[in-house]
């Protein structure tokens, strides 16, 4: 409504357009809603609330705790509105609840559907990242690539739109974002390297699509869509378009109401190794790039590259955040962002000038950032692609960063940041390769100093941490941060933190039972504040590598909320056994099992059943080395049979022979065995 207020009077009344767009804008947002993944246009992840604050945060207490239908976690940021609590889970299902008791309001369940052959739309049906609301309507992205509006009320569809194509390896994880009346959404192709990235604007009363922008170009005799994707050709090794893709957006949206701009930020090249991406490649826009394009038409307005040529799956997808900073004396109106590659980038929102940077964790892969050129320095050695041994490399593939929110408090001007701190050796690529041209060693020994979660305290004037703590596991939460002098963040092994802003302090924790993903948000109801998050580990928290990370706590999927004086209590959990069972398959040959190997990965398993075939634990996906069905007779009617594509598992007919099914077999068990000779946990 505000958007159409600003368009009807913009011939009429010039001057009365600017008072009633610039209020639309910058109207402020109830203490009672949080009706943005990041509470206002800003991406803040900031309430200035301060009933609950650093003096009296022992007092926190569970208010009320909600069962969420759902075998998996729960990862994206709670919105509120009107009362409500929305809610997104695995198969882009929503949740709403009432926000006052918890009570269940209505599911909507936009039926993502599994499509034979197409591994990517089951991996991202059970990541959801979240929702959008706009007006009257909850919008979602679904794995099968739509984007659906449900009427937030009635939990009832009222357009549903096809926003990519899962048969050519598109799925949608990430978060709609909302703007100027219009929807934002991107997608994923889980590091293919298959097709392009590109990022959408529909409107959205209707559903229609407004524009669309390619990150990367395309097959050049078919024209480049835009001047900009021209230029970005020039960047691109030798016949590029027939070997290499990438620049997905598969989260990080963000429209300025300022600016009336839209901040994108896209993922690497696919293959993983520049070498095989095409001789001559350049910097190869606009990959790993923070973008910024015209809210109106899509139009490419500047980028700023974090990790040109990128070797090292450095994502640049995280939260992007704006404000307004006052640095080396003059304000700026700033885009803000701390990617996977460690270092943590200001930029000015009108130019994309880089205005400081500085490394946020310990990173080995460059020595800092050329602050006038905005290029790393890249260490030689770093460069595993030249080299016949094996490389070890900070941050790993997982990034300094993930998707998680980090925060910025206007209380004390600094931004709060879920960190990991992961070495990983990279090696050539022999045949099965975890990162597409290259053999990936991710570091995960329990109480070794060089594998942690963090959350750090980092102040972007300054480019420089303040304070930092070790928080457990890599992999937590997203952060929040509030006028009560306060940051809250949730853990991978269940805690529920509450830190002092300023100086860093622990001053709170809840353990619940279950594993944190998402940031939590604070709301006032009926003059009390209240803190929420939701919590649940399982498949949609702990795709690819998450399960075998270390210290997840498994739990069922819920919605809780704090307030001070809270008295409730959490229902317990079901009992959780580490000990691996005796195998149900005899040990294998071990030729077989290697040959396996090589088949489980060239198939694309791994990308539900994770690395080294050790499953996600608690969600609807199962851990194979477990599995009475894997072990059984019906194995190809199930994997090649396609026997249970409507629970999510795909006919593999054409791509898997029986042959390869059995080695896969001999090499799941292998793993079987090995664990439990070892009496580990998975």
């Amino acid at each position: 409504m505000k958007f159409s207020v600003c368009k009807r009077f913009m011939c009429s009344a010039p001057i009365l357009v600017a008072v009633l767009c610039a209020t639309a804008s910058a109207a402020r947002v109830p203490d009672s809603e949080w009706p943005l993944i990041g509470r206002d246009a800003e991406q803040h992840h900031y309430a200035a609330l301060n009933a609950i604050n650093d003096k009296n945060v022992d007092r926190l207490g569970l208010l009320w705790s909600a069962e969420i239908p759902t075998r998996d976690g729960l990862v994206g940021v709670p919105l509120v509105m009107d009362g409500v609590v929305y809610q997104s889970g695995a198969m882009s299902r929503i949740y709403a609840n009432d926000v006052r008791t918890g009570k269940s309001l209505w599911t909507f369940d936009p039926q993502v559907r599994p499509r034979a052959g197409q591994i990517v739309s089951y991996w991202g049906g059970r990541v959801n990242r979240g929702l959008a609301l706009w007006e009257d309507r909850v919008i979602v992205g679904t794995g099968d690539c739509r984007l659906v509006a449900i009427d937030r009320h009635k939990g009832t569809k009222i357009w549903d739109v096809q926003a990519c194509d899962s048969s050519l390896g598109y799925t949608i994880t990430g978060a709609p974002r909302v703007g100027g009346g219009k929807i934002f959404i991107g997608n994923a192709n889980a590091d293919t390297g298959a097709n392009r990235g590109y990022a959408d604007a529909y409107d959205g009363r209707t559903g229609k699509l407004l524009w669309r922008f390619y990150t990367v170009p395309g097959d050049p005799a078919k024209g480049f869509e835009s001047e900009a994707l021209a230029n970005a050709a020039k960047t691109w090794g030798k016949d590029y378009w027939k070997r290499s893709g990438g620049g997905s957006v598969w989260d990080a949206i963000t429209f300025d109401s300022k600016l009336n701009q839209v901040y994108i930020g896209t993922d690497g090249a696919s293959p993983a190794s520049p070498e095989d991406r095409g001789a001559g490649a350049g910097d190869e826009l606009y990959t790993t790039s923070i973008i910024a394009l015209d809210a109106e038409s899509g139009k490419y307005l500047w980028h700023f590259q974090t990790t040109p040529h990128d070797g090292w799956n450095y994502d640049a997808t995280m939260h992007i955040m704006v404000s307004e900073l006052a640095i080396n004396g003059s304000r700026h109106r700033v885009v803000m962002e701390a990617p996977k590659n460690g270092f943590f980038y200001v930029l000015d929102a009108r130019s994309g000038k880089l205005l400081t940077v500085n490394n946020f964790v310990p990173v080995t892969w460059a020595s800092s950032v050329d602050l006038a050129t905005g290029r790393p320095r890249v260490r030689p050695e770093a460069e595993w692609w030249h080299r016949s041994s094996p490389t070890e490399i900070v941050p790993s593939v997982l990034g300094a960063h993930g998707w998680q929110p980090m925060s910025f408090s206007e209380l004390t001007h600094l931004v709060y940041i879920p960190t990991s701190e992961q070495p990983m050796t990279l090696t050539r690529g022999t045949g099965t390769e975890a990162v597409g041209g290259a053999d990936a060693s991710l570091y995960i020994a329990r109480g070794s100093s060089q594998f942690k979660g963090g959350l750090v305290a980092y102040d972007p004037v300054k480019a420089q941490v303040v304070w930092r703590h070790d928080v457990g596991f890599p992999q937590n939460g997203g952060v929040l941060s509030t006028a009560g002098n306060l940051v809250f963040q949730g853990t991978s092994d269940g805690f529920f933190r509450a830190y002092e802003a300023s100086g860093g302090r622990p001053l709170w924790q809840f353990q619940a039972d279950g594993g944190f993903y998402a940031a939590p948000i604070t709301i006032q109801v009926d003059g009390r504040q209240v803190v929420l998050i939701p919590s649940g580990s399982g498949t949609a928290s702990s795709v690819f590598t998450y399960s075998r990370m270390g210290g997840m706590t498994r739990g069922p999927s819920r919605l809780l909320a704090f307030a001070l004086d809270g008295q409730a209590h959490l229902p317990p959990a079901a009992p959780h056994s580490p000990l691996m069972s005796k195998p149900l398959l005899p040990r294998p040959d071990p030729a077989i099992a290697e040959k396996g190997k090589d088949a489980y990965y060239s198939s694309g398993c791994e990308l539900c059943h994770g690395f080294d075939a050790i499953g996600p634990e608690g969600g609807s996906i199962p851990d194979l080395r477990k599995s009475q069905a894997f072990a059984s007779d019906q194995l190809a009617a199930i994997v090649i049979g396609g026997m249970r594509a409507e629970k999510g598992m795909p006919s593999f007919a054409g791509k898997v022979t029986p042959e390869q099914l059995n080695q896969i077999r001999a090499y799941v068990a292998e793993q079987a065995w090995n664990a439990y000779s070892q009496k580990n946990a998975p």
